[in-house]
């Protein structure tokens, strides 16, 4: 499934490149004066006694927009509920149709420092903006002005995303949030599993004897030995990377690419640390005894196996069953997949590890007069995007409009929304659909009872009620670990050096797990990683994480 769909379907709005306002001298002329000090502006939701604008530059989707006709992106119930809530008129300034055409005219705005009034930028962006202080500091306009709804959510990630926009002591911006869960579990088909004899898996030894029974059984039971124990993919691992080996790496507390403290306390990069060697060994011992595919490195698609039924084991997201899981079904109506936090460490736990929190950035120009209106904005795009200002309630009742109508777009949710969405889910299931419920919430549960009263005839039905309910159970399953990334930026050396020590690095893995390289080379590779400006780019990562 990709994984662009799953945030849009999940998340408040889907996280996209865009910008907002340009400091035009006739709006800031008009908009003069501190309006925090104005008591009619103060609080989250409290209109303007007098106008206030500000302008949008924007990525758009004039092809798929949705708007309905007579609509425009220039003037849209978006842009007028605003202003008639807030007496807030939101002006584009300029629009592109594509985010590399944004990203040219946005770096030129600031190079030029003819900055819009409120934009869009990346970590390495606002770095920059704070450095030559283009942009206002928005601690005030924050602490006095987002609603409580925005700060709750904020807050569920304790202070890793607001920490991410803040500078010496200063919210520098408004940032989006990546949700939790995006992680891999181990999808396994249920109904080979009792076909075989065998309990759920545990521990990595549970697990690998399940992929052998898998092998060598003839779990399809079509006669020939055409199954396969473990998928992959040559990137091997990474959040969002289905068929990647991160359960099988986390079970020996290894993890691939991530900057996180060593035995010693230093931050390294954990690719290269010893629990790495014990894992690439462990793979090594898979493939050589046939339980991982042998054509892993060089197949297209291992989800074209999922599909065909010969694979009984897959390590992806709670979300696949929107996709190959779907598939699989559809060809073969006993599969029965479940999801797992599987395998466990010797001490009982799944671990895994984060994403970056926060990739985009809403900042505002230090000259702009008026930044609590940009979070006014903010607080209502969240009440309607969670449903709970009923004044909006009618808003593109019935439609789907294309969330690059909005003043500007900034995806922001619960770190927890995903398993928040099973627990309300389970409860107007228990309720027998009695429950208060969204409306999102009641289409899942829709699905379900269409599900329930027919399984598997209605694949979309089945694909909701399986990722809605089983796959979300599991992602704040009491036995995850999850061991948080020390630092997710890019540093001055990276940007030089990066691509060829990550070639290096996936070279060296994948000859050793397939054989053509002995396990010590792993010590040889850290060496040639290291002078090959590896341990510069340590260097600034380790700096980089002290600020």
């Amino acid at each position: 499934m990709n994984r662009k769909w799953v945030v849009l379907f999940i998340a408040v709005m889907m996280v996209a490149t865009t910008a907002c306002g340009s400091n035009n001298n006739a709006d800031t002329d008009k908009n003069a004066g501190n309006s925090q000090a104005d008591e009619a502006s103060a609080g989250p939701f409290t209109a303007y006694k007098e106008p206030v604008t500000f302008s949008v530059a924007k990525v758009i989707n004039s092809k798929n927009s949705g708007l309905p006709a007579g609509e425009t992106f220039d003037d849209n119930a978006y842009y007028q509920f605003m202003e008639k809530k807030f007496n807030i008129k939101v002006e584009n300034d300029w629009l592109v149709e594509t985010p590399e055409a944004y990203q040219q005219k946005i770096s030129l705005a600031i190079s030029t420092r003819d900055l819009p009034d409120v934009f869009s930028v990346n970590e390495q962006q606002l770095k920059q903006l704070v450095e030559t202080e283009q942009i206002a500091d928005l601690t005030s306009a924050y602490e006095t002005t987002a609603s409580p709804l925005v700060k709750e959510v904020y807050d569920s990630y304790d202070d890793r995303v607001l920490s991410k926009a803040t500078f010496d002591g200063k919210l520098m911006a408004l940032p989006s949030t990546n949700i939790g869960g995006e992680f891999n579990l181990t999808w396994i088909r249920a109904d080979w599993l009792e076909k075989e004899g065998l309990q759920p898996p545990k521990t990595l030894d549970d697990l690998i004897a399940v992929a052998k029974a898998f092998v060598e059984n003839d779990p399809d039971g079509n006669g020939k030995k055409d199954t396969y124990g473990f998928t992959g993919v040559p990137v091997l691992a990474g959040l969002n990377t289905n068929h990647g080996f991160d359960p099988i790496l986390g079970a020996l507390h290894a993890y691939k690419g991530q900057w996180m403290k060593d035995a010693s306390g230093q931050i390294g990069y954990s690719s290269n640390f010893p629990e790495m060697k014990a894992a690439l060994d462990k793979l090594h011992q898979l493939y050589a005894d046939g339980l991982i595919d042998k054509e892993f490195i060089v197949r297209k698609d291992p989800n074209e196996l999922v599909a065909a039924g010969q694979v009984g084991i897959a390590f992806a997201p709670w979300w696949f069953p929107y996709g190959a899981l779907k598939d699989s079904v559809k060809n073969d109506s006993k599969a029965e997949w479940v999801a797992f936090t599987t395998p466990l460490d010797k001490a009982g736990k799944f671990n895994t590890y984060d994403q970056n929190p926060s990739t985009n950035f809403i900042v505002v120009n230090k000259d702009y007069k008026h930044p609590e209106a940009v979070v006014k904005v903010l607080n209502e795009m969240l009440a309607i995007g969670k449903n709970v200002d009923p004044d909006a309630a009618d808003l593109y009742k019935g439609i789907v409009v294309d969330s690059s109508a909005l003043p500007f777009s900034l995806g922001v949710d619960y770190e927890d929304i995903v398993y928040q969405g099973y627990l309300k889910l389970k409860e107007l299931i228990d309720s027998k659909g009695e429950s208060e419920a969204s409306g999102e919430v009641q289409k899942w549960y829709e699905a379900w009872k269409i599900n329930e009263e027919s399984p598997k005839k209605d694949l979309s039905a089945w694909s909701e009620a399986t990722a809605r309910y089983v796959g979300s159970a599991v992602v704040e399953a009491s036995d995850i670990n999850i061991t948080r990334s020390e630092f997710f930026g890019t540093t001055k050396t990276m940007e030089k050096k990066w691509a060829i020590l990550q070639k290096m690095e996936n070279e060296a893995f994948l000859k050793i797990i397939v054989g053509e390289a002995p396990l010590d080379s792993f010590d040889q590779y850290v060496a040639d990683w290291k002078s090959a400006g590896g341990d510069d780019i340590v260097k600034e990562v380790q700096e980089a994480a002290k600020q």
